[in-house]
């Protein structure tokens, strides 16, 4: 069993979602327009796509979903969802780091990152994988700045082109 997610960041304060955080996760979705047209098909999402993201992410199990909050403000500005063991290939994938629109830019995401990559390194894991849309392949720099390197393309019929990407993480 791994040890509990923190608390904290520097900056951010991490909170497990709950139905009570929708409606402001929905703002957060919804200052991502571009993002919401290529993952739901419109620009614009309603709170049950929320919803029915958070239920698919925690269908699995060992999947977390955090709210993202300003330490300082405790305002919600973003959400990361993560798995320690996806049942697809047996590693380690970040879902999902969205950050509210007016919240990019400043290194949050960066800064959880950090914080996400030392609790699987605290727990014995070797690797952390994500996914990139090729729709929103404009984040692919940013997760290379950090590491990440692309080693698989795939095709899905939801998606269209997927750029698979990973990290290793050494002590």
């Amino acid at each position: 069993m791994p040890t509990p997610f923190p608390r904290a960041s520097r900056r951010l304060a991490f909170t497990p979602v709950t139905e009570r955080d929708f409606p402001a996760l929905l703002d957060v979705y919804n200052s991502n327009p571009d993002f919401m047209e290529h993952s739901y098909g419109q620009r614009i999402v309603p709170v049950e796509v929320v919803a029915q993201d958070h239920a698919e992410n925690l269908a699995f199990s060992d999947s977390y979903s955090y709210c993202l909050r300003e330490a300082s403000s405790h305002s919600l500005i973003g959400i990361a969802q993560f798995i320690l063991k996806n049942p697809r290939d047996g590693h380690p994938w970040l879902g999902l780091i969205m950050l509210d629109s007016r919240a990019q830019g400043r290194g949050y995401a960066k800064e959880f990152l950090d914080s996400l990559i030392a609790w699987y390194r605290e727990n014995g894991y070797t690797s952390l994988h994500l996914a990139v849309l090729e729709k929103n392949q404009a984040v692919v720099p940013l997760y290379e700045a950090y590491g990440f390197a692309t080693y698989e393309e795939r095709v899905s019929d939801k998606l269209g082109r997927v750029f698979c990407m990973a990290y290793s993480i050494l002590p």
